[in-house]
């Protein structure tokens, strides 16, 4: 769901892109038992286990209501799946609807991550600014701010 979901995109990231240490993931489309067992499960490849003193990073368990994403982003997601996911499918979210999400929580690093994205030429502005609006429950004072963040990053231009 988070920053590092960009790796089952794209297999070179700028060095910027690639500030956290953790993949954050939810179970989808199980029943409660089932997000709860999955999440317990995901505790042995969290913060802090073998998994991340070996790898260097973790998983973290996160809810669907982690990352704000549009409405529609199961459209233009991407099921990722290799030898190492054991037949496990990730549900990736699309670069441009991670940058809305980041956009959203508007945090500088969050900020720093879309330029990045921005500058590789993994998004186009455009398009994250045309999703905005199918974000749930979006208050106008949120809009704004997050088409002012837009233009920041339009700014900041490609490095």
């Amino acid at each position: 769901m988070g920053s590092n979901a960009i790796f089952a995109w794209y297999e070179h990231v700028p060095e910027r892109m690639m500030i956290s240490r953790e993949a954050d993931m939810f179970a989808s489309d199980v029943s409660d038992d089932e997000v709860e067992r999955i999440s317990d499960l995901l505790e042995n490849i969290g913060q802090l286990s073998v998994f991340d003193d070996t790898h260097g990073y973790h998983v973290d368990g996160v809810g669907p209501e982690t990352a704000k994403l549009p409405s529609d982003w199961r459209e233009r997601c991407r099921i990722y799946v290799s030898p190492a996911t054991n037949g496990v499918e990730a549900v990736v979210p699309h670069p441009e609807d991670i940058a809305v999400s980041k956009l959203f929580a508007g945090r500088e690093k969050d900020l720093d991550w879309v330029s990045a994205a921005h500058g590789a030429g993994f998004i186009d502005l455009a398009e994250v600014a045309s999703r905005i609006d199918k974000l749930p429950e979006l208050a106008d004072a949120r809009r704004v701010r997050i088409l002012e963040l837009i233009e920041i990053v339009r700014r900041r231009g490609r490095d």
